[in-house]
């Protein structure tokens, strides 16, 4: 797996177990807020933060095994996930949304177009067609 491929496969698969365990701790004594209002721990779950939560979890894990798998379609998750990160970086801000763009573009290049990761999703014999 090529170095930056690995990098940004760590920081998922290291990252979404302790996210999982302190997102909630302590869970029902906790207090949450969503745009500066207080919810209590039923509110938390019932606005769907909670379940939204656990679904970005649950898919940063899925992604983290279908990068390790060489899952042909994990190469365009890895791109949207990464994106969305960068894009959320430069928020509200033109030079932001310039240097995030120009990101992405790096991201979609390095992913698509990388001898290394080309050869390493070669190597478990998928192709992009």
């Amino acid at each position: 797996m090529p170095w930056l491929f690995m990098f940004m496969y760590g920081v998922n698969a290291i990252t979404f177990v302790p996210l999982l365990l302190f997102g909630f701790w302590p869970w029902p004594s906790a207090t949450y807020k969503i745009n500066g209002e207080v919810l209590s721990y039923s509110e938390f779950w019932l606005s769907g933060a909670g379940p939204l939560f656990l679904v970005f979890i649950g898919s940063m894990a899925y992604l983290s095994f279908a990068t390790a798998k060489g899952l042909l379609w994990s190469r365009w998750g890895n791109l949207c996930y990464w994106s969305a990160i960068f894009l959320l970086f430069g928020y509200d801000s033109v030079v932001g949304l310039v240097i995030s763009s120009t990101l992405v573009a790096a991201l979609w290049y390095y992913i698509f177009r990388s001898t290394k990761v080309v050869a390493y999703y070669s190597s478990f014999g998928q192709s992009e067609t």
